[in-house]
């Protein structure tokens, strides 16, 4: 099937909560690769819809790290999640559980994308259209980093965050360049990877956490979309919930 020549993916680190700030990205595909346009840090459900209906045209494809899909009820767990943590616990690479309740704020939001036309759906086999999917960044780092263990960036004192997240860094930088597509070099993601943690605290250390998850889910997406299930895999399902990643080589 022959691909659309335009296409722009998102990517969206979404906080459960309401009260908390999420990380967005936006890449698109430009000639043999991809370039990230922006980043940035947002608020409320209105604000991230509508920063991506600015930014996205007919075909746009959005990560989520989030459980978009979680019908099963309060105190107990997705199948997926139990699926993922059994198989790639030994990386670190375990997920948060998620049901209903606690994924109230993914799944409104996910209905909010649907109600503009992004599918949940990641069987549908045409690469145009619009998209919203649920993506796991740390099985980016097991599946294209080739990581035995997950770089720990989000737990510890201040200092251990600041030399997870420089280490991170790198490794996008590094890995996703000599992916197919490559992530090329631009501006915005000479900006992002040479932003300093060291100086950084509180917000301003999780923002740009949040920012670097946020590549990692739009990068993800786009390599989906180009390779699908020859390169990755869909674990789970459309029913109870799925969680996209690439197939460990």
């Amino acid at each position: 099937m022959r691909r659309p020549r335009h296409a722009s993916f998102m990517g969206l680190d979404l906080a459960w909560s309401d009260r908390n700030p999420s990380g967005v990205a936006h890449l698109v595909l430009h000639g043999k690769g991809c370039v990230l346009l922006e980043t940035d840090h947002l608020g409320s459900d209105e604000e991230i819809v509508t920063w991506m209906e600015e930014r996205s045209g007919k075909t746009c494809w959005v990560g989520i790290d989030a459980p978009i899909i979680a019908p099963n009820p309060p105190k107990t767990t997705r199948p997926v999640d139990r699926m993922v943590s059994s198989r790639f616990g030994r990386f670190h690479a375990g997920v948060y559980p998620g049901n209903r309740e606690r994924c109230a704020r993914p799944i409104r939001l996910a209905k909010k994308l649907a109600a503009k036309g992004f599918s949940p759906d990641p069987y549908l086999p045409s690469p145009w259209g619009r998209r919203q999917l649920e993506i796991f960044p740390h099985l980016v780092q097991v599946g294209l980093f080739g990581r035995k263990r997950i770089i720990k960036y989000k737990k510890g004192n201040r200092d251990q965050k600041r030399k997870g997240l420089r280490i991170l860094q790198l490794a996008v930088g590094k890995n996703l360049a000599g992916q197919t597509p490559p992530l090329l070099p631009s501006r915005s993601l000479a900006q992002l990877l040479d932003e300093s943690p060291r100086g950084l605290r509180g917000r301003g250390l999780k923002g740009l956490e949040d920012r670097i998850d946020a590549l990692m889910c739009a990068y993800m997406t786009c390599y989906f979309w180009y390779w699908r299930e020859r390169r990755c895999e869909i674990l789970g399902d459309l029913m109870t919930g799925y969680i996209i990643g690439p197939r460990k080589r």
